[in-house]
């Protein structure tokens, strides 16, 4: 009985360093976790190393020279803990006036949720007389990674109809530019994409009643 007590002794022994040694289930599903997000997108948008890269879904309000409602969808990669690039497409509606077409995006982190964006876009199609290689500028300030308030500097070129004679039955064109600025909020993550989803459908709908107008 004495050498199966010993290797019984010996067993117990040796499953308790086993046990011992293992991480815990909890530990386990954290690196699992940070593994998988760090080599996949995320859509709820964190600096490296918990995502190589996040998506963009932003929809927002703004006042200004006139009312503006945006949507804007993208992509950015983390190339660093602090820096990240990438681009977006917008469809924005200003009034009346609908237009559309690509953005550069630059992110740099301050933590996990807080962020300053700085992006340049501009439009390729539009619906009235903003033409395109208007440059459209944004700086937002994200206190937390769904919301930021936004600043849009704008410098912005339009047909400009000027009368030839007092009555004005004659009229030459010209194009001009003119600087402009609009404020507002930004919604990004499941906000984001619900809103942006709920806009898009209200800009579509816009476009068709202006195309239909025609």
């Amino acid at each position: 009985m004495r050498p199966r007590a010993l290797v019984t002794r010996r067993n117990l022994a040796l499953v308790g360093a086993l046990l011992a040694a293992a991480p815990p289930p909890s530990a386990v599903g954290q690196t699992q976790d940070q593994t998988r997000s760090a080599d996949n997108p995320c859509f709820h948008a964190r600096p490296a190393p918990a995502c190589s890269a996040f998506f963009l879904t932003n929809a927002g309000a703004y006042i200004g020279n006139g009312g503006r409602a945006s949507v804007d969808w993208g992509f950015m990669a983390n190339t660093s803990r602090r820096n990240a690039f990438g681009a977006s497409w917008f469809v924005s509606l200003d009034e009346d006036e609908l237009s559309t077409g690509p953005v550069a995006r630059y992110r740099r982190w301050f933590d996990n949720d807080r962020s300053l964006d700085l992006a340049v876009g501009t439009p390729v199609y539009t619906s009235e007389n903003l033409k395109p290689g208007s440059i459209l500028a944004s700086v937002k300030y994200n206190p937390v990674h769904w919301f930021g308030v936004a600043l849009r500097p704008e410098m912005v070129r339009r047909t400009v109809y000027e009368c030839v004679d007092a009555s004005c039955t004659a009229q030459t064109t010209r194009t001009a530019s003119s600087g402009r600025v609009f404020f507002g909020v930004e919604f990004g993550w499941t906000p984001g994409l619900v809103l942006s989803i709920g806009g898009g459908l209200a800009l579509g709908l816009a476009f068709l009643a202006y195309a239909g107008s025609d």
